[in-house]
This record gives C-alpha cells, sequence and structure tokens, in this order.
C-alpha cells in the first residue's frame, strides 16, 4: 500500500517496466498496421513498381509530402519496400501481395482484421450485456468471404486442391457439391484440373452473389451456385463428391445422414474443419473471447472458437462417420494449413481434413 507521503520520495517497489513494454508493444504494432492500411488506402504500393522519391510519389498520389516521406522509411524498415540512394520500390512480397491489380492482394484480409478490432472495442458492452446479435448469413456476407479467400490463395488452397485430386475418385468425378462454399474458390480450382467436372456451391442467397463475383472473375465455366440454408433446404442429390470446408455446420451430426443421402454410392464426403478432442480445452484463449463476442441469432455458440452446442467430438464424429462411410484419409492441418496465425476468425488452428467415402 502506497502512501500519500511516500508516492513523492520513493519510487514503487514492483517496476512498471513489463506493463510499459507491453503498452509499448501494442502502441508500436497498432499504429505499423495503420500505415500498411493507409498505404493500401492510397494504392501506394501501385505506384512503386520503379523507383521514385518521396516527392515524386507525393505528387503523383496527391499526399502530403512530410508524412509520406516517414511513411515510407517506416515501410522500408517493415521490409514492405526498398530503398536506392532518396528513391523507394516495391519488394517482390509487396508486388505479389500489396498491389491492388494482383490476385493474391490481401487488402481484404487487413480490412477483416480491422473490422475484429471494432468488436474488441465494444468488449465492455458484451461483458455488461452479452454478446452482440448478428445473423449468420449477414456475418459470412460483409467482408469475411472476401478475406477467406485472399487468406487461401496464400498457399492453403493449392495444398488442399492437391491432396484431393490425387484421389482416383476425383479424376472420374462429374459432379460436385461445395456445401456452404461461400467464394467457391474450392470448386473453381477443382474444375480447372478436371475438365468433365461441374461444381455447384451451396450457400445463403445473400452470399452466393458473391461466389457468382468470383465465378466471373476468375471466367470459370462449369460452376454454378444453390441458395439455400443447408440445415433446412434440399441440397441435392447424385453428388460424386461433397465439400465441406470451415462452416459452422461442419461437426453437427444432424447433417451427416444428409450429406451421405446426396452422394452416390461410392462418392467421397470431404470435410475440413477445427475439430477438437473429447475434453479438450482451448487452443486459444484470445479468439475464444473473439469468437464469444458475438452470437448468431438462433444459434448457440460453445466457449471455444469454431464450437458449437450439439457439436460432435472429434471421436465422436468418426464414430458417426463410420456408420455411413469408410474413412479413406485423415490429414493434419500442417500438411495443407499454415501456423503463422492472424490471431483472429480465420486462423486453422489445428483443422483436419477427413475423406471418407460412401458405403455400399
Amino acid at each position: 500500500m502506497v502512501m500519500d507521503n511516500d508516492i513523492f520520495f520513493n519510487e514503487p517497489s514492483i517496476s512498471a517496466e513489463p506493463l510499459r513494454n507491453f503498452l509499448s508493444d501494442c502502441s508500436r504494432k497498432f499504429k505499423e498496421f495503420c500505415i500498411l492500411d493507409g498505404a493500401l488506402d492510397i494504392k501506394l504500393f501501385d505506384h512503386l513498381d520503379n523507383l521514385k522519391s518521396a516527392d515524386e510519389l507525393s505528387r503523383e498520389i496527391g499526399t502530403d509530402y512530410v508524412i509520406l516521406k516517414n511513411i515510407c522509411e517506416i515501410l522500408l524498415n517493415l521490409g514492405f519496400i526498398k530503398k536506392e540512394g532518396e528513391s523507394f520500390k516495391n519488394t517482390e512480397l509487396s508486388s505479389l501481395y500489396l498491389k491492388s491489380d494482383s490476385l493474391l492482394y490481401q487488402k481484404e484480409v487487413l480490412k477483416n482484421i480491422k473490422n475484429g478490432f471494432e468488436l474488441w472495442r465494444r468488449l465492455t458492452n458484451v461483458l455488461e450485456n452479452g454478446p452482440i446479435k448478428v445473423l449468420e448469413e449477414d456475418f459470412f456476407q460483409d467482408n469475411l468471404i472476401h478475406s477467406l479467400a485472399s487468406e487461401i490463395l496464400c498457399g492453403e488452397l493449392q495444398k488442399t486442391v492437391k491432396i484431393i485430386a490425387e484421389f482416383p475418385e476425383f479424376k472420374k468425378a462429374e459432379k460436385l457439391l461445395d456445401l456452404g462454399g461461400g467464394h467457391g474458390l474450392y470448386s473453381i480450382a477443382f474444375t480447372r484440373l478436371n475438365k468433365n467436372l461441374k461444381a455447384y456451391v451451396f450457400d445463403f442467397p445473400n452470399v452466393i452473389k458473391d461466389t457468382e463475383a468470383y465465378i466471373r472473375k476468375f471466367k470459370a465455366e462449369r460452376v454454378n451456385v444453390i441458395s439455400g440454408n443447408l440445415f433446412k433446404d434440399d441440397i441435392g442429390k447424385g453428388y460424386d463428391i461433397i465439400l465441406f470446408s470451415y462452416n459452422p455446420g461442419g461437426k453437427n451430426p444432424n447433417l451427416v445422414p444428409k450429406i451421405c443421402s446426396s452422394l452416390k454410392e461410392g462418392g467421397l464426403f470431404i470435410t475440413k474443419h477445427a475439430f477438437y478432442h473429447r475434453e479438450e480445452g482451448s487452443r486459444d484463449y484470445l479468439l475464444d473471447v473473439e469468437w464469444n463476442l458475438s452470437a448468431f441469432e438462433g444459434v448457440h455458440k460453445g466457449s471455444k472458437i469454431y464450437n458449437f452446442a450439439g457439436d460432435l467430438s472429434y471421436e465422436d464424429y468418426l464414430d458417426l462417420l463410420e456408420r455411413y462411410f469408410s474413412i479413406e484419409k485423415i490429414v493434419e492441418g500442417d500438411e495443407f494449413g499454415s501456423y503463422s496465425y492472424l490471431s483472429k476468425f480465420g486462423d486453422t488452428l489445428g483443422s483436419k481434413i477427413i475423406i471418407a467415402k460412401k458405403k455400399p
């Protein structure tokens, strides 16, 4: 206990340095994030294919010279641009991921992180009044679909497609369902590999419009959309393959019989989700808190990220699958996912791919 008489003359008995170091890290990293986000907003990297001085850049873009010069020096220190003399130029990384005309442009990922910041700013309100209510279809519609699309194009999609393409059933497949497929990039990739394959992306009506935009963007000719609610509506029949990836219903036992009945005999069911083992605790307390800052109307979340009331454990899910399918392969997350987590919704968090074949 510090007495009034002592506070002016005696240093605290416990140093504030650990707290100050933490706050310093938070302060600098947030400001550096804002620097990169602002650079993307003004399309700075679009102007740096060739060496340019800060003066040239400020005149081209129409920005304050002093601030822009300092921003360039910061981006230099962060490794996003390089410098020769007094001129700046993109690094290879920035040309690939930070130019707006690149197919791997990551602006939507930064936007998604910013949206998460806004949610975290309401933490006190959530503690006092409970989670923020959102509609499930609205949660996935806004920016999340585009952020997830940008993220998986950085390696996860390519690795996942390669794993599935090795199966002889894929090579012979003619009809694929991408259940809750959102952006539809998996379907687009699969139809490019298999010229006889037609793919159908099933998702909420207001999500499907984004799917159609990706279909147009990548000029996919054999990818179609089906709008609906996978818990309530018919998902179709006669599929050779059903892909079910990163969906809130991914571990719900009620969907397994429905999926099985929609597959042809010998068809493949491929599910990719973050499965929790029996009695497994948190994988990331920070993300568990973020997960519970919001609540889907009519759907009860579990206490851990990617977990819902009624979800089966990994072991119980396998037991259920084996009533309808034979398990062909289980792929661990480090074979297809990234462990450079962004600490936000969308991280793989040790997900698995389970590939199962429908029993006769």
